[in-house]
């Protein structure tokens, strides 16, 4: 049987696998449990049925609840913010130094600088924000239906600059948002698909803004974005926008969202 390294990234609603053989890597992505240890009982349970199992490099979520042997298995546990640097430069093969913005249910900024990854900072806003939000005032949950909804909504519950002000305001263009939601005569009329753009568009725009101070001040010139809120298209657009606004290039990863796993390996 084929003999297997595996990177596991324990993540609230998937828990995200690289898979490293002699002749290639691979990924996969499983629905996380409540319980951590059900959670990799079912990955070790997957990979065992074709592979032989050598090292298990396990991080994200509560790994650290997780004993130094299970089912007669290694468990390597490793630091998250070390394999998002880790897993972003493997996948990026970048030289320089880059901040690395990680997107999943949560946000977090990761600088990373002379091989050293660092916890910049965060925020609680990302896709679980996303999928509530949609959920509380779309009743949509489906990720891909949100993405689907988005490319067909308005922005007539939002106000833009041009709304609100007779002129500029620094260099901001004039289709700015000025609040979020916050045109209360239009609240009522929204369809689905109004709600589900404007949804991503507030967490999107203000982790955009988080991305690049945080960069700025850190004197990183790239961004580097991994995780799965960029598979929402209008979120990738509204990063890649107000990024690029402030200076900075954005780089968006081909498997992005297995970054921290496959960081797990290269750590």
């Amino acid at each position: 049987m084929n003999e297997i390294d595996v990177g596991v990234d324990f993540g609230i609603t998937n828990s995200d696998i690289a898979i490293k053989s002699d002749k290639s890597v691979s990924y996969k992505t499983l629905s996380s449990e409540k319980n951590i240890h059900l959670s990799l009982k079912n990955i070790i349970k997957d990979l065992q049925s074709n592979s032989v199992l050598n090292n298990i490099c396990v991080t994200g979520g509560k790994h650290l609840d997780l004993p130094d042997n299970f089912d007669g298995l290694k468990i390597l546990k490793k630091n998250e913010i070390t394999c998002i640097g880790a897993g972003a430069k493997y996948l990026s093969g970048i030289d320089s130094d880059f901040l690395v913005l990680s997107c999943g249910s949560g946000t977090a900024c990761v600088g990373y600088k002379n091989k050293t990854s660092t916890h910049l900072g965060g925020s609680g806003l990302g896709g679980g924000t996303i999928r509530g939000l949609c959920k509380l005032a779309a009743q949509v949950d489906d990720p891909e239906e949100i993405n689907e909804l988005s490319k067909k909504g308005s922005q007539i519950g939002d106000y833009v600059l041009k709304d609100v002000v007779s002129g500029p305001i620094g260099f901001l263009p004039e289709d700015s948002i000025a609040v979020h939601l916050g045109n209360l005569d239009m609240i009522n009329k929204l369809k689905k698909e109004d709600i589900c753009k404007s949804i991503i568009y507030l967490v999107a725009t203000n982790i955009a803004r988080l991305a690049a101070t945080t960069a700025i001040s850190s004197s990183l010139d790239k961004i580097v974005v991994v995780g799965r809120s960029p598979n929402y298209s209008l979120y990738t657009e509204v990063l890649q926008r107000w990024i690029e606004y402030s200076g900075l290039e954005v780089i968006f990863l081909k498997e992005g969202e297995f970054a921290t796993a496959i960081g797990a390996l290269e750590s």
